[in-house]
């Protein structure tokens, strides 16, 4: 059996597993594909080697592992580093037109002031400056004299839960 009747023979089982271990991930289906590219891709003593020590699955099943929990993995640039890429609030628009619930800026810039109260003074101050006032970490280390890791060990929290809210608030 080659690698190829060995894929097309498990397929459903590998598939279920790959899923399992991405955690039903939105691009699990790439990654599969991308995986069975490269172990197609390598050399047949590579191949047969993984054929006869029955290692097939465990290889597939260990890459997807590995590449969707590591953030230098070609999947991480490929596809996953794009879906964590945050745009500014008023950029947020829907794919499909119709979408039951769809905020404005001004909603959507007041929702978030008010979900910033909910936080401390130097939280809500620099998340604030980020989110709304549209500044860079650079600009607001520079401005309040505090070291860049500290305002991006403080802002992304606030800014990845708040841009969660907003997503399930307006079907985003």
């Amino acid at each position: 059996m080659n690698m190829n009747d060995y894929i097309t023979k498990h397929w459903a089982e590998i598939y279920k597993k790959v899923r399992k271990v991405t955690k039903n991930h939105q691009n699990t289906d790439d990654l599969l594909n991308d995986l069975v590219m490269t172990l197609l891709e390598k050399p047949s003593e590579y191949q047969n080697n993984l054929l006869e020590n029955d290692k097939v699955q465990h290889w597939i099943v260990s890459s997807a592992h590995t590449q969707m929990n590591s953030k230098t993995s070609p999947f991480f640039y490929k596809y996953k580093s794009f879906s964590m890429r945050t745009t500014p609030y008023e950029d947020w628009r829907p794919v499909e037109e119709d979408v039951d619930v769809v905020g404005t800026a001004e909603e959507i810039k007041g929702y978030i002031s008010s979900r910033l109260e909910t936080y401390n003074v130097y939280t809500r101050t620099l998340a604030s400056e980020h989110i709304l006032n549209n500044k860079s970490y650079s600009e607001i280390s520079r401005e309040y004299n505090i070291n860049r890791r500290f305002i991006s060990e403080t802002i992304t929290p606030v800014k990845n839960e708040l841009f969660e809210k907003v997503k399930k608030k307006w079907n985003y």
